[in-house]
């Protein structure tokens, strides 16, 4: 007899009917059951048909498994097997596994529930062992029927006997249902008066209300969706009046991948993650806008989020109406996705017409996850880590630590981390904690963490930041009684430690040079760092050098309004005195000329050389912006063949720091020069890479590694490959956004492994 243990994303991927219908065919008795690490499996067979049952395990793995341990031993027992059987898990597992997320539709769920002579014809939450919701519906682990939402509705006979056989695709699938024992729709109007609870007509009524230009808030597996006629723009326009978003792009749904090859540029890569289990929005460029709303969609930019159906409901959706859909996450500009009936009907009543509700109860809301791909050389850039990817952090090696730990993240694009065991979770994105609702959103995700580890924290870990409330939560709940032991980390030093962690660099026996750019960050010198340079050794991590600082004026309205890092940086240049009336100016100039607080912000930096060539509105979303100036390098990059300049070739850098007037002096000159704006970005962008080089050649460092929302930039992306990696070993981040959405991440690796 042999046991055999595999560890990993293993529960609630179908990883136990797979394994009893392989012990079948290999005529294998003994059983299979869910344990705390995982999957424990004891098989009674001849030695050849063990070998054979073991190999199959691994090489027909279930799709939507990983697996990142196995054992196999022999074993002496005295227990008779006479068949291979499901074992029920055993109660009050103290689960020490990665956590299941949710899984688009799969091509077979979705197929029935297209076709009319099915039972499941029309039902949205046709699921199978491969498919469907399973974070967001998690009460806690392992993932059962008995711990998840939809155990709320008792399967019928008809789907009992699916579950009960082994030739079923819902086989021992947990999150089994139809239309005669699952969940239920209801289509109402914003004032709550029911128009139709029929599964049939709901879908075909949705259609003509798109049609008629009105907007739906639609409840989907993981939180509610508004909805409109993406190619109708009086009704795109209307939409961003009421949820008061007036430049920040919405995504679009698609049916499928033919159809957003029509519009968009689509290669394989993009056709493939689109298509994933995660089923992400991918940022693609337009090919041809045909009826789309454009300029209502993404003002001012040339590239569309797309997205695919994953789930039932989108898929009845886009069956229904033939054109492209806005689907946007169902809330008020920065607040947190709704997720119930109450919640979106006393929020949203002022921006959908109408809601689509279902009673499935959503445990852990989450946005769809957004990522797009370098143009050049197709690297991986995510912009939002939510559904599909949340809460695992695969592939992190963690140093041996017993201590429960808690890491409360940053106040912009929060997320959080634990450690409660030997595996390592960082939540979904949550949001910008200076909202009051994502903020609550912010305390019943911690707590949610609490029920499902059984989690108590030893260790606190959050910003040195004194004001971010995200550090002041977690230091409320640090006193002496609780002997809880805290430490406060500095944000660029987080940033650094996560790219560190993320690609398993810790134990690098050479220096590694950290460029991490970003907006803002609390310096350990009390100024506002944000444009920085690190260097790693021997556990030991120190500031290097940084962008040189500038004024930092009047706090947030700076990073809402480009004019005003453009007249910081170049020190009350009096070519900017046209853009401000003379209180603004007398104001402004004041402070820069004594300024309280400096900054290396790169992220201004950013804002300012966007000023300067063109955008001259306030920033209405993070980032703005710099996507403007993106966009304008990304065009010039790609015909320039190479003829770039380096604005400060000549220039050294003293102590490793960039001269940020002298770059924006010679910016500003060229721009009234006459010479194009396009140019003029992609030089900027050559500028700073050409810098990258000199700090790392200056300090004999061959190491790179990359953080900061700064590198969602793609064409910088492409320059580090294009311009470092034939000199240098670059490492960016492919599985965390770089925005500060891995800055929870980043504490935890910091805490784990540098010297205080």
């Amino acid at each position: 007899m042999v046991k055999i243990t595999i560890s990993g994303r293993v529960q609630g991927v179908g990883f136990r009917p797979f394994v009893y219908n392989l012990a079948k065919k290999f005529n294998v008795n003994g059983f299979v059951t869910n344990v705390e690490k995982g999957v424990l499996i004891q098989a009674l067979a001849n030695d050849q048909n063990l070998d054979y049952f073991y190999e199959q395990i691994l090489a027909q793995k279930p799709q939507s498994s990983q697996i990142t341990a196995t054992q196999k031993t022999t074993i002496l027992s005295t227990e008779i097997f006479e068949d291979f059987v499901i074992k029920p898990t055993a109660p009050n597992l103290l689960i020490d596994i990665p956590l299941t997320p949710d899984f688009a539709i799969c091509e077979s769920c979705s197929n029935e529930i297209l076709d009319a002579e099915n039972p499941r014809y029309y039902y949205p939450f046709t699921t199978c062992t491969q498919c469907g919701p399973r974070y967001s519906i998690t009460k806690k682990f392992p993932f059962e029927r008995i711990n998840n939402s939809i155990d709320e509705f008792i399967m019928c006979e008809s789907c009992s006997q699916e579950y009960k056989n082994s030739d079923d695709i819902r086989f021992h699938s947990q999150t089994n249902s139809c239309p005669n024992c699952g969940i239920t729709l209801k289509f109402t109007t914003n004032s709550g008066e029911i128009i139709s609870e029929s599964n049939t007509e709901i879908f075909k009524i949705i259609a003509e209300k798109l049609a008629l230009g009105n907007i739906i808030a639609l409840k989907n597996t993981a939180g509610y969706l508004l909805i409109c006629d993406a190619t109708n723009e009086e009704a795109v326009k209307e939409l961003r009046v009421r949820k008061r978003r007036p430049t920040k792009p919405f995504a679009v749904l698609f049916k499928d991948t033919n159809t957003i090859s029509n519009y968009l540029y689509l290669n394989n890569l993009g056709k493939s993650t689109l298509s994933s289990a995660e089923a992400p929005i991918v940022i693609l460029n337009s090919r041809n806008t045909l009826d789309l709303a454009q300029n209502q969609i993404a003002p001012n930019l040339e590239t569309i989020g797309a997205m695919i159906p994953n789930s039932g409901t989108l898929q009845l959706v886009t069956a229904n109406f033939d054109k492209p859909i806005i689907a946007t996450s169902a809330n008020f500009h920065g607040s947190p996705i709704a997720s119930s009936e109450k919640e979106v009907t006393k929020t949203l009543k002022e921006i959908a017409d109408y809601f689509l509700h279902n009673s499935l109860n959503v445990l852990h809301p989450q946005d769809d996850s957004v990522m797009k791909f370098s143009e050049k050389y197709s690297k991986k850039i995510i912009l939002r880590r939510s559904r599909g990817f949340a809460p695992n952090v695969l592939d992190f090696k963690i140093p041996k630590c017993n201590e429960k730990i808690l890491c409360f993240g940053s106040d912009l694009k929060n997320t959080i981390t634990l450690l409660p065991n030997n595996n390592c979770y960082t939540s979904e994105y949550i949001g910008d904690l200076e909202n009051y609702d994502t903020y609550l959103r912010y305390e019943k995700t911690i707590e949610n963490y609490h029920k499902i580890f059984n989690f108590e924290p030893e260790i606190v870990l959050f910003d040195a930041h004194p004001k971010y409330i995200s550090s002041q939560l977690a230091e409320s709940i640090v006193h002496s009684e609780n002997e809880i032991y805290y430490q406060k980390i500095q944000h660029h030093k987080a940033h650094f430690a996560a790219i560190l962690g993320e690609k398993n660099l810790w134990k690098s026996e050479d220096k590694i040079l950290g460029i991490v750019w970003d907006g803002i960050g609390y310096g350990e010198d009390e100024q506002i760092w944000g444009g920085e340079f690190f260097e790693y050794q021997n556990k030991e991590m120190n500031r290097l050098g940084h962008l040189d600082y500038y004024p930092w004026v009047l706090g947030d309205k700076m990073s809402k309004n480009p004019k005003i890092s453009a007249l910081s940086i170049s020190n009350s240049n009096p070519f900017f005195r046209t853009y401000f009336d003379d209180n603004e100016w007398a104001i402004y100039t004041k402070t820069i000329q004594n300024p309280r607080i400096e900054t290396s912000s790169m992220g201004r930096l950013f804002d300012a050389v966007g000023f300067v060539l063109g955008f001259h509105q306030p920033i209405y979303f993070e980032g703005e912006a710099a996507i403007y100036l993106e966009k304008l390098a990304q065009k010039q990059y790609v015909k320039s063949k190479n003829v770039l300049v380096d604005y400060l070739e000549n220039i050294v850098l003293s102590n490793n720091c960039i001269p940020t007037k002298l770059l924006f002096d010679i910016i500003l000159e060229h721009q009234q020069k006459g010479i194009s704006v396009g140019e003029i970005a992609a030089n900027f962008h050559y500028t700073l890479i050409k810098c990258i080089e000199k700090v790392a050649s200056t300090n004999k460092i061959r190491t790179l590694a990359f953080s900061g929302g700064v590198f969602q930039n793609s064409v910088l992306v492409d320059m580090i490959y294009e311009f470092l990696s034939n000199n240098f070993e670059v490492h960016l981040h492919e599985n965390f956004s770089p925005n500060d959405e891995n800055i929870s991440f980043g504490q935890l690796n910091y805490y784990l492994n540098i010297k205080n």
